[in-house]
């Protein structure tokens, strides 16, 4: 029999380019069809942010129910327009984003919000100048061409929250929009630098009340603060605002008859924040300050994670608080209620803090240790804790349980 010759040299280096070349056009072909996908993904966030800025400012006719809200038509074609275009159904469910109420005046616009500098030549510098305070290269870049909305916003929130106040009255002078989240980057700027920038977008429009997204005001977020408590009571903060308690309307205002700026300040903040909310109008009827007072925990501290344990000093820190809660009308028994959970009591709460000295404080007021919370009553409570610590001997002696 002739013997069989395998492939010569020849034929295996040909082989061996065709291989190479159909991986190549494999690759290739993979390439573009995701650069498509991109580009489709892009088109259709842009058309929704389009339809979503109609929504909000012609409104339309109701066609439909989504998460308890009524679908506008235009927001009905917004949901469609991505399975439409050949997107996968979780690019296609794109929910709202920080910056969903900056107006969209180009594609690039997105990527710009989305902090992209590579999508835009001059986007990297001017984010570089915005946050190191070159107003003399901001100010060349905005007037070197006509800047969309979403460009100038860019560079107004790192202005805000980098302490550039000249950079950001110069941004602000020129068009970028205060939109609801735009206030809350001055609580990262440095400390010296929060009353000027929140006094430069009062000169343009915002106040202390100014809703973000479902509402929440700002507040709340700074009680902890006395001097910017003092400049948002001054400016006429409402203590009785807060945040939608069902998130019903992302772009509604905020409730009036919260009570999330007080019982932040009684479990975080001092007697004298509780008692400037107190004199500037809060309403302790509106939720459970107190609850949340007897409830305060040491940072990082989770009484659902583990027992806590706080030091005398930090237990006994509260009590001033819930006693000028109680001076101004609490009930020690007054219980937190939510459509989601049983009723939740003061003294339960304290127990579950460890906080032994406010149990006694609250027991000397006559808080009733047998109301049964969701997690039982305070005793009840108590029991359990000293079984998983294997003792929990003040807590049980202060309750009269030892």
């Amino acid at each position: 029999m002739p013997s069989q010759q395998g492939p010569s040299q020849e034929q295996l280096r040909l082989q061996m380019q065709q291989q190479q070349q159909r991986d190549h056009q494999a690759r290739e072909q993979r390439r573009m069809q995701t650069q498509m996908q991109m580009q489709m993904q892009q088109r259709a966030i842009f058309q929704q942010q389009v339809y979503r800025q109609q929504q909000l400012q012609q409104g339309g006719v109701v066609v439909g129910q989504s998460m308890g809200q009524p679908v506008t038509q235009q927001g009905q074609m917004a949901q469609q327009m991505p399975q439409q275009m050949g997107m996968p159904p979780t690019m296609a469910f794109f929910m709202g984003t920080p910056h969903d109420d900056i107006v969209i005046t180009e594609p690039n616009d997105l990527n710009i919000l989305n902090g992209q500098a590579a999508s835009h030549p001059e986007f990297a510098s001017f984010r570089a100048a915005c946050r190191a305070g070159e107003l003399s290269a901001v100010e060349s870049i905005v007037r070197s061409r006509l800047r969309t909305p979403a460009f100038l916003h860019q560079g107004l929130v790192l202005a805000l929250s980098s302490g550039k106040v000249d950079v950001a009255r110069h941004l602000l002078a020129s068009g970028a929009p205060i939109a609801r989240n735009t206030p809350t980057h001055i609580l990262s700027a440095p400390e010296e630098t929060k009353i000027p920038l929140f006094e430069v977008l009062a000169e343009h429009g915002w106040t202390p009340n100014t809703p973000g997204f479902y509402g929440a005001v700002l507040l709340p977020r700074v009680v902890t603060n006395d001097t910017l408590l003092d400049w948002f009571l001054a400016h006429g903060a409402d203590p009785n605002l807060g945040a939608q308690r069902d998130n019903r309307d992302r772009n509604g205002g905020p409730d009036t008859d919260s009570c999330s700026a007080l019982e932040t300040a009684s479990r975080d903040g001092s007697a004298e924040a509780v008692r400037k909310l107190l004199n500037a109008g809060a309403e302790i009827r509106n939720g459970a300050p107190l609850y949340f007072a007897a409830g305060a925990c040491p940072p990082g501290a989770n009484p659902h994670a583990g027992p806590v344990k706080p030091s005398k000093e930090f237990d006994e820190a509260r009590v001033p608080v819930m006693a000028l809660l109680v001076e101004n009308g609490a009930g020690v028994n007054d219980k937190l209620e939510s459509r989601h959970m049983t009723p939740q009591y003061p003294i339960v709460n304290a127990v579950m803090a460890g906080a032994v000295e406010r149990v006694r404080w609250l027991l000397s007021q006559g808080a009733d240790p047998d109301l049964k919370g969701q997690y039982g009553s305070a005793n009840e409570v108590a029991k359990r804790i000293g079984d998983r610590m294997g003792g929990n001997e003040e807590m049980l002696e202060a309750l009269g349980l030892n």
